[in-house]
C-alpha cells in the first residue's frame, strides 16, 4: 500500500510541475483572436492557422531553393507569373534572384488575408488562397518570364493602329456578353464567354451594334458589340502614347479618366484563326493574341483580358475585328498556342 501511495504522488508531483512550465512559442498559436474574427467577417472560408502554416511551406520551399516545389502548389497556371511549361528545365536562380528570396523570406506568413485579394508574402511576391481544391499559390510576381514578341507594337493597319475600343470582351461584371446571350438565345452562355468565335454564324448572325436593355427608350447611351468594325471603332488619327510595347490612351468620355492599354503578344497562324470561327463566312486576314485592359483608378486595379483576335472583311459588315478565343490567363493562352 506504501508504494502505491509513493508511485501516485510521484505521478502527481510530475503532473502539476509539467503544467507549471512555461509554453514552448513555437507550439503555442500564432494567430490572434482578432485574426479568428477577421476569418468569421470572410464566413470562415479559411482557416488563421492553416493560412500560416501554408505560408511557411511556401517559405520553406523558397529556402530551399525548391523550385518544383513552389510550383506543386499552383493549381493550373498561375495568373501572373512564369508558366509551368517555361519554368519546367530551369533552376531557381534563374527564375529568382537573391533580392526576390530576401524578400519572400523577410517576414513571418499572416493569419488573415488582404481583404479580398488573399494572402501574400514579400509585400506581394508571392499571393496565395483557400478554394474549393484547398490552398494554392495564384500569383509570383518578381520572377523571370518568358518574352513573347510581334513584328510591330500594336495591330498595324492601313497604315495607321487599331483603336483599343475595337477589342470586344466581357466586362468585369459579364454584363455586356449576358445581353448578347439574351437577345440572341444561347442557352450556353459560357460558350459566348470562352469562345464565341463558334457563334458568329449559327446562333449569332446578325453583327449590329445593341442598344443594351438597361437603357430606357429615352436614355442616350452607348451601344455595345461583338464584332466591330475598324473603321467605327478605330480613327485613323488618334492620340495615344506606346508604353512596354503596348498602345495606351486615356479617355474621359464619361466623365471621369479611363486608361486603356492593349498589346499584340503574339502572331497566329491566320488558317487556325478561320478554324476558331468556321462559320462567319470568310476568311481571317490576319490574327493576334492581344492582351487588353482598362483601369478607371481604385483598388481593384486594372482589369485585364487575353484572347485571340481575327481581322475577317466580314459580309455586310466590313473589315472587322472579332473576338475569337478568350482565356484565364496569359499563360493559359500561351499553352493553347502550344497545342
Amino acid at each position: 500500500m506504501k508504494t502505491l501511495l509513493v508511485q501516485f504522488f510521484a505521478v502527481f508531483a510530475s503532473i502539476s510541475i509539467y503544467f507549471l512550465l512555461p509554453v514552448d512559442p513555437a507550439l503555442a498559436s500564432v494567430c490572434t483572436l482578432e485574426d479568428e474574427e477577421y476569418a468569421n467577417f470572410w464566413d470562415n472560408y479559411y482557416d488563421p492557422e492553416d493560412a500560416y502554416n501554408f505560408g511557411l511551406k511556401i517559405q520553406n520551399f523558397a529556402k530551399e531553393k525548391d523550385l518544383a516545389g513552389i510550383f506543386s502548389l499552383v493549381d493550373g497556371e498561375l495568373g501572373n507569373g512564369p508558366r509551368k511549361k517555361y519554368v519546367a528545365d530551369k533552376s531557381f536562380e534563374e527564375i529568382f534572384d537573391e533580392s526576390w528570396l530576401d524578400k519572400v523570406l523577410s517576414n513571418e506568413p499572416d493569419c488573415s488575408p488582404v481583404g479580398w485579394r488573399g494572402f501574400m508574402l514579400g509585400s506581394g511576391s508571392i499571393w496565395y488562397n483557400k478554394s474549393e481544391q484547398g490552398w494554392r499559390v495564384f500569383s509570383i510576381n518578381g520572377g523571370v518570364q518568358e518574352e513573347t514578341k510581334t513584328s510591330s507594337i500594336g495591330w498595324r493597319l492601313d497604315g495607321g493602329v487599331i483603336h483599343p475600343f475595337c477589342f470586344s470582351r466581357p466586362w468585369m461584371s459579364g454584363d455586356n456578353f449576358e445581353e448578347f446571350a439574351d437577345v440572341f438565345a444561347v442557352s450556353d452562355a459560357q460558350n459566348l464567354f470562352s469562345a464565341p468565335g463558334k457563334l458568329f454564324g449559327t446562333k449569332i448572325s446578325d453583327y449590329e451594334p445593341l442598344k443594351p436593355s438597361w437603357c430606357s427608350d429615352s436614355e442616350e447611351c452607348k451601344t455595345i458589340s461583338l464584332v466591330n468594325e475598324v473603321s467605327a471603332c478605330s480613327s485613323q488619327m488618334f492620340e495615344f502614347e506606346i508604353r512596354s510595347d503596348s498602345i495606351w490612351l486615356k479617355d474621359s468620355t464619361d466623365g471621369y479618366d479611363v486608361e486603356h492599354s492593349y498589346r499584340t503578344l503574339v502572331e497566329f497562324d491566320p488558317k487556325k484563326c478561320s478554324d476558331l470561327a468556321p462559320n462567319i463566312g470568310t476568311k481571317c486576314l490576319e490574327s493576334f493574341l492581344v492582351s487588353i485592359g482598362d483601369y478607371s483608378g481604385g483598388s481593384m486595379g486594372w482589369d485585364m483580358s487575353y484572347g485571340i483576335y481575327g481581322l475577317f472583311d466580314v459580309p455586310k459588315f466590313g473589315p472587322s475585328i472579332v473576338p475569337l478565343v478568350f482565356f484565364e490567363n496569359k499563360n493559359s493562352a500561351l499553352n493553347f498556342l502550344d497545342q
